[in-house]
């Protein structure tokens, strides 16, 4: 009996070890996971191929954009301290800047807004026309309200989010006291990360300039237009290609990143 009792407990010795070396594999292969992994270069028959660059702080500090091999588009972001203060678009003919827009945002608590210069045409007389935004944040620094205006024609935007997506963006675009187009999407998120989810930018501008493929993790599927998404994934679960597909047509780009 003596005998027994001294090989079960060997046994179950060896089993406990085995499951402890299991843990700890287990673990090891979990923490061999990148987490963080910044976008270099995104490219697509839609968009071409753009190119990201980045500071010490992972925040993109400039956006390249080519098509055929050939730089058209160069869009310049400047912080100041923690808060994204100045936006430059720069187009580009045989590798010379043509055209210059400037964007200063001015932040005022949980708000920031800003002003487009705009020509209007009207017969023969071209004036013109500042388009402000404002826009509201939540206590994570995401868009919770976007307004804007133009003349008569006013748009106001609510967006929606769940564990750091965008679930709902519903807005409402007044055109005369008598004439609004009103108007939702809605979102739906897998596990995996998306391509932008590592990058320290202020989420605010990417939110309002990549909309759901800004949000934490990858979208599978919106509302309106009803568009699907499909993915392939690295093994550190970050999207290296996806197909995005609505009416009837489809787009695919593929990523690459940085560490």
């Amino acid at each position: 009996m003596l005998k027994i009792r001294t090989k079960l407990r060997i046994v179950a010795a060896i089993a406990a070890c085995l499951a402890v070396i299991t843990m700890i594999a287990s673990c090891e292969k979990e923490d061999d996971k990148v987490d963080v992994k910044l976008l270099d270069t995104e490219t697509s028959g839609l968009y071409h191929m753009r190119k990201f660059m980045y500071d010490e702080q992972y925040r993109i500090k400039e956006i390249w954009t080519y098509s055929g091999g050939v730089l058209f588009e160069k869009e310049i972001l400047t912080y100041t301290g923690e808060d994204l203060t100045k936006y430059e678009y720069a187009y580009l003919v045989e590798g010379k800047v043509v055209s210059m827009n400037t964007r200063n945002y001015i932040k005022k608590g949980n708000t920031i807004s800003w002003s487009d210069g705009v020509e209007i045409i009207e017969g023969e007389d071209m004036g013109s026309q500042n388009f402000t935004c404002t826009i509201t944040l939540n206590d994570d620094g995401y868009p919770k309200k976007l307004e804007q205006g133009l003349l008569n024609i006013t748009s106001v935007s609510t967006f929606t989010y769940v564990k750091g997506n965008l679930t709902k963006y519903s807005y409402d675009t007044v055109f005369s006291s008598d004439s609004n187009v009103p108007g939702e999407r809605n979102y739906t998120y897998g596990k995996n990360r998306s391509a932008y989810s590592s990058c320290k930018t202020p989420k605010w501008f990417l939110l309002l300039r990549y909309f759901e493929m800004a949000s934490h993790n990858a979208v599978i599927k919106s509302s309106y237009p009803a568009t699907t998404y499909s993915y392939e994934f690295d093994s550190d679960g970050f999207p290296t290609t996806y197909t995005r597909k609505f009416w009837g047509m489809s787009y695919t780009s593929e990523f690459q990143y940085k560490y």
